[in-house]
């Protein structure tokens, strides 16, 4: 029962991040994918099928929030969440470095994702046009690496136990 109440507890704060407090935390309307980050580290410190439900039930709240293409983010946050939790065991999770690049790996993956199906439905859309909504991109894909080391330190003190 600790594990459940532990995980909706975590839901709460990151929502509150995700899609409250960030507004604040932004430099130039650049601000980091909470969301993204810990469905990595859940993915890499308790596996594959954790990840999967954390980013479908993150991604599912993102769509019904958000005015974007409905389930868009539940399923590429379901399937990042399966790919970082099939290397749970491959590779050192303590590891910074690694921890950075799995997560420059899954924003790449994830904005692309977001890109495509954008374009693809949407065909008139800004987003496939400009070249200014690609550089705010790359920045976010920064700014989201660049809080993966204290993310991932914050909830492994968190998940210690569990």
């Amino acid at each position: 029962m600790k594990k459940p109440a532990l995980y909706f507890l975590i839901y709460i704060v990151f929502c509150l991040l995700q899609f409250f407090l960030n507004q604040y935390l932004n430099v130039f309307g650049i601000s980091p994918n909470f969301i993204l980050v810990l469905i990595v580290c859940i993915g890499l410190m308790k596996g594959s099928f954790d990840a999967q439900i954390i980013g479908f039930l993150f991604g599912f709240t993102w769509d019904v929030f958000s005015t974007d293409i409905f389930t868009t983010r539940a399923m590429l946050f379901t399937m990042l969440g399966y790919f970082s939790g099939k290397l749970d065991k491959k590779f050192d999770a303590d590891n910074i470095f690694f921890q950075c690049a799995i997560v420059l790996v899954t924003s790449l993956v994830y904005n692309l994702g977001i890109y495509l199906v954008s374009c693809i439905i949407m065909q008139n859309n800004v987003l496939c046009s400009s070249n200014i909504s690609v550089l705010k991109n790359i920045s976010k894909i920064l700014a989201t690496v660049a809080i993966t080391p204290f993310v991932f330190y914050v909830l492994r003190r968190v998940l210690k136990g569990v």
